[in-house]
């Protein structure tokens, strides 16, 4: 391969793994049963063999049903390795490996709508949302920050959440339509 296909090769598969990353994790997710190591671990050695068979990857294809059916060979890897006590038999590791794609990708449209609705929220709200959720501080702090109380730090979130519940469902309704 010379190094102008190699280099276009290398953008048009970051390109690909970034568009399916967030609906990729959801699916890990689901089959190493919400265990964040497990889940992180699967996703790289996924990622590498996306890459290291990318040359056999069809253009053509769904890039994201390649990606989920190459980390569900990853989870299995993962599991026998471990030899953890099985909670599924493979036919119903096979089965729920088919029911989560869907899911998968429902969760990655909400996880995107809720991106889209946080960066629609007034300034107070989204620094609000900031402080709790991406800053990590407690509702103490923020109340002791703001001289606010924490009563009326909890009401506020109540009201951002119902916000933003609404924003994501309206978004997810007109997705679907």
């Amino acid at each position: 391969m010379n190094p102008v296909s190699e280099e276009k090769s290398q953008d048009e598969f970051v390109r690909l793994l970034a568009s399916v990353t967030t609906q990729l994790m959801s699916y890990i997710r689901i089959l190493a049963f919400n265990n964040r190591e497990d889940t992180d671990e699967v996703f790289q050695r996924t990622c590498l063999v996306l890459w290291q068979k990318f040359d056999q990857y069809d253009a053509d294809g769904n890039f994201a049903a390649w990606a989920c059916r190459t980390a569900y060979f990853e989870v299995l890897k993962l599991r026998d390795a471990r030899r953890k006590v099985q909670l599924l038999g493979d036919s119903a590791m096979e089965a729920l490996a088919i029911a989560a794609i869907p899911l998968s990708e429902q969760w990655s449209q909400r996880r995107h709508a809720l991106v889209e609705c946080v960066e629609k929220l007034d300034d107070d709200h989204a620094d609000l949302i900031k402080r709790r959720y991406f800053d990590g501080a407690d509702v103490q702090t923020i109340a002791d920050a703001t001289s606010r109380s924490i009563h009326s730090i909890y009401r506020e979130l109540t009201r951002i959440y119902g916000i933003l519940m609404r924003c994501v469902e309206t978004q997810s309704w007109e997705n679907t339509v």
